[in-house]
């Protein structure tokens, strides 16, 4: 009996010994919100009851693009006496970890200093590096430690940030190859940190879109996630973001090994959900899914946080700026000249001369698909939905062969419709049964004076287009990125948008005709 007793003693002391410890954690990421917090309502209800249910097991990411798209978000980056409206949302929860987006970036670094100087949560990303010390600006990666376990979250960020924002807005900053910087700090998480879970959080999207790339293009892919989840081995977990594609899948890397892949889409339709079982004796199993969140019930605590910036706001974008005459919709674009980017070509070549300088040629595209004005007042929030980006405005030199060859690209890839440039101060149309290369004929300058294929042009466009945004410059003209630069003339210190609110408001009335150059046959 004595044996049996001391059995029973010992027993479940060697069972426990032998037994491995396990937990299970819940991950969940948002992205490219675009500042769009009033409709995440439900999102926060969502992630809230899971932090009450799941508690440290709930770990949070956001995954970048929070500075832009909003009237109050654009508010709040230029209110220095109340926290950035981004970091009172990742604080509300708050979240775990925060990636940097590359409209974060274009907000400037004044803003997204004093954001990220805001939140509560380490901000990470791996290859964008500061100057003055040749080291990652932000951490490169965290450690968090649940139940025992070692989880290492990496960041990155499409270095084609460069292509589009102004060095004015990212002085001393450096992006590199998000490709290379994966593998180098892989190999260094793994062998200084032993992690039992490797997480990517990149802002950075699946496919890439660059055809034939060499293979060593000095940035590597703007779309570089697919790239390194299948090439990179050593990642278990990918969340991505940038391309607004919502994604939950699964792919086998070199190494024979199951990596599973995440994207939440954009603005809250979704929470990107992965369930990990983590293991001391095993590899993590993974399951994962999109929540979407589109539920009545809403979390009034958090809409009540953001009443007081929405307030702020609602002064600003209630402004009056001037009368449209009729309605206007970017679709007119598919038929030709039409007055949604006919103004902007107005006010761009006005813009130019106004500071003294003189432009022959405007580019512009409708960088909006759905959105349409009614006539009537508009309001600075409808000027929100006619140029939703901080782009400023740029003065370039063009021969005429690059013109031509500008359009054909804008053509051949219309699809997309804020890369569908069109021109104003040329007569053109454009034959859509012609190939690739003869489909644009140029007919003369507006005034009627010939073109000529090998004079110089002056042109103004947005500056996301004059750093090579679109690959029209790369792919439609043959010119290579670091050479972009040297065409350009002037920067405005202004962002796009509030040259055209200023114009449109001095005008007081807005066309009703569009300028009609153009043509699609």
């Amino acid at each position: 009996m004595r044996r049996f007793a001391l059995l029973m003693i010992i027993l479940p002391i060697v069972m426990a010994a032998c037994s491995s410890k396990t937990t299970t954690l819940t991950f969940i990421e948002t992205t490219d919100t675009h500042g769009s917090y009033h409709e995440m309502g439900n999102d926060a209800l969502e992630i809230r009851q899971m932090k009450e249910n799941l508690g440290n097991r709930l770990i949070l990411l956001d995954n970048g693009d929070n500075l832009q798209g909003t009237p109050y978000q654009y508010c709040s980056n230029h209110d220095a006496d109340h926290p950035n409206v981004a970091a009172a949302v990742l604080n509300y929860f708050p979240y775990d970890v925060v990636g940097v987006g590359n409209h974060d970036i274009e907000a400037g670094r004044q803003v997204f200093d004093r954001l990220y100087s805001e939140v509560m949560m380490p901000v990470v990303c791996a290859n964008v590096i500061d100057e003055s010390t040749g080291q990652p600006y932000w951490k490169p990666y965290v450690i968090l430690n649940r139940d025992g376990f070692k989880i290492a979250v990496l960041g990155l960020l499409t270095p084609y940030v460069v292509t589009w924002v102004p060095e004015r807005l990212r002085p001393g900053l450096r992006f590199e190859q998000a490709e290379s910087a994966a593998q180098h700090w892989v190999k260094v998480i793994q062998e200084k940190e032993h992690p039992d879970l490797m997480v990517g959080l990149f802002h950075s999207g699946w496919e890439p879109q660059e055809q034939n790339l060499p293979e060593d293009a000095p940035l590597g892919r703007e779309n570089s996630t697919k790239w390194i989840a299948e090439n990179v081995p050593g990642f278990d977990l990918l969340f991505y973001g940038h391309d607004h594609r919502p994604k939950a899948d699964c792919v086998v890397n070199v190494a024979g090994d199951t990596v599973y892949v995440l994207n939440s889409g954009t603005r809250g339709v979704n929470l990107a959900k992965a369930e990990v079982q983590l293991s001391e004796d095993s590899r993590p199993k993974i399951e994962v899914s999109l929540v979407p969140t589109d539920g009545s019930e809403i979390d009034t605590a958090f809409l009540a946080m953001l009443k007081p910036y929405q307030d702020r706001a609602q002064q600003y974008q209630e402004q009056e700026v001037a009368m449209l005459p009729v309605k206007i919709s970017p679709q007119d674009m598919y038929k030709g000249s039409c007055l949604w980017v006919d103004e902007i070509h107005r006010c761009q070549f006005d813009v130019i001369e106004k500071n003294g300088m003189h432009a022959d040629i405007s580019f512009s595209a409708p960088l909006s698909r759905r959105d349409e004005l009614e006539p009537g007042m508009l309001k600075v929030e409808d000027f929100f939905k006619w140029y939703p980006f901080e782009n400023s405005l740029a003065l370039m030199k063009m021969t005429g062969r690059d013109v031509k060859a500008h359009l054909e690209y804008s053509y051949e890839i219309n699809h997309t419709i804020y890369n569908f440039d069109g021109a104003a101060g040329i007569r053109y149309q454009i034959d859509p049964e012609k190939p690739y290369g003869e489909r644009v004929s140029i007919i003369s300058m507006e005034d009627g004076s010939p073109f000529d294929m090998d004079a110089e042009y002056q042109v103004v466009l947005n500056s996301y287009r004059s750093m090579g945004g679109g690959n029209h410059f790369v792919n439609g003209m043959g010119w290579k990125q670091e050479e972009i630069s040297n065409h350009v003339i002037w920067n405005s210190e202004e962002d796009l948008r509030s040259l055209f609110i200023e114009w449109a408001k001095a005008k007081g009335t807005l066309d009703s005709e569009p300028i009609g150059n153009w043509k699609i046959k």
